[in-house]
């Protein structure tokens, strides 16, 4: 069975591995937003018989890139601050 890079990554060091119920909770969204990145290849995994998998690094760095792109968004909604 020939071995991808992501089955050779998975197996040079322990990563700590991911449902879609566990990326749900972390990224506080909905599973069709996850289908949404994962099939748009925002956010990498792997198929398995039982469903996909997700790397918690690959996640953290989704999340990372996600509010940096919010801090630089005007669109996104920022409490204002209390003036004494």
């Amino acid at each position: 069975m020939p071995r991808t890079a992501y089955t050779r990554l998975l197996m040079s060091k322990t990563h700590r591995i991911l449902s879609a119920g566990d990326v749900k909770k972390l990224l506080d969204v909905t599973y069709q937003y996850i289908d949404k990145l994962a099939q748009d290849g925002r956010l990498p995994f792997q198929q398995t018989s039982s469903g996909r998998i997700f790397l918690e690094d690959d996640v953290l760095a989704f999340m990372k890139e996600r509010d940096m792109k919010a801090k630089t968004d005007s669109r996104v909604k920022r409490p204002k601050r209390k003036t004494r």
